[in-house]
């Protein structure tokens, strides 16, 4: 069940995905996909999918052609200041820090 619900966040990354539609897509309640993601991986929903959506981001900053704010729309935040925050905050680097350093 775990693997499933990793799988949608993989899958639905971008968009506005929230535990109540993650848990539709595997035919749960958000209450039991939240108590039983945190249980199996230690980690919440939230902590995932914002893995997921900062690894993407990463792979996207790699490409200079790529402007930020196309970044921070397709890996499904709609502010690029929160979506600043919250990449320094998994990676200890801004986006542009990151990109200019060329990894």
């Amino acid at each position: 069940m775990i693997e499933r619900i990793k799988a949608v966040m993989d899958q639905r990354y971008a968009e506005n995905l929230t535990v109540s539609d993650i848990a539709e897509s595997v035919y749960l309640s958000s209450t039991y996909v939240s108590l039983l993601f945190k249980q199996e991986t230690g980690e919440t929903v939230y902590e995932y999918l914002t893995k997921v959506r900062i690894e993407r981001a990463k792979e996207l900053l790699r490409d200079a052609r790529i402007k930020f704010y196309e970044i921070c729309d397709a890996v499904g935040y709609s502010d690029p200041s929160h979506f600043s925050k919250i990449f320094k905050k998994y990676t200890g680097l801004t986006p542009s820090a990151y990109r200019d350093r060329g990894m």
